[in-house]
């Protein structure tokens, strides 16, 4: 593995690329980059955190906005960081079995209430087709 080639995987995973996607980019096997992860275990610690830099990028552009007192910016966080409190979805949570209680139909209408489905299914897939 060439130099070049490091310094060029480098800026792939700081891009967020994922394995396949730098070695297509720096036009090598994934197979070679494996490999020379597994024999410089320190690149690919690295490696792990440079694909981490387009979240930190956006997580800085994101508190550069609230601290330019942009109140989009500064209400999206609190919906997403401070959900107890400014969340505008209420989130249940289930624990346990859930049983659904059919009332009792014989197989042939089990069956055809399956066939009546799959039809409605082929009328959707040739519309959408057709479009």
């Amino acid at each position: 593995m060439t130099a070049e080639v490091i310094t060029e995987l480098k800026k792939a995973f700081s891009w967020g690329f994922t394995d396949e996607e730098a070695s297509l980019f720096c036009k090598i096997a994934p197979r070679t980059l494996y490999d020379y992860c597994s024999k410089n275990p320190e690149f690919a610690e690295l490696k792990e955190l440079l694909k981490k830099s387009p979240n930190l990028k956006a997580k800085i552009n994101w508190v550069s906005k609230i601290q330019a007192s942009d109140y989009q910016a500064s209400k999206e966080w609190l919906e997403r960081k401070s959900r107890d409190e400014f969340s505008l979805k209420q989130e249940i949570e289930q624990k346990g079995e859930m049983t659904l209680i059919h009332k009792n139909i014989s197989k042939e209408e089990a069956e055809a209430m399956s066939e009546y489905e799959r039809n409605e299914r082929r009328k959707e897939i040739i519309n959408w087709s057709n479009k």
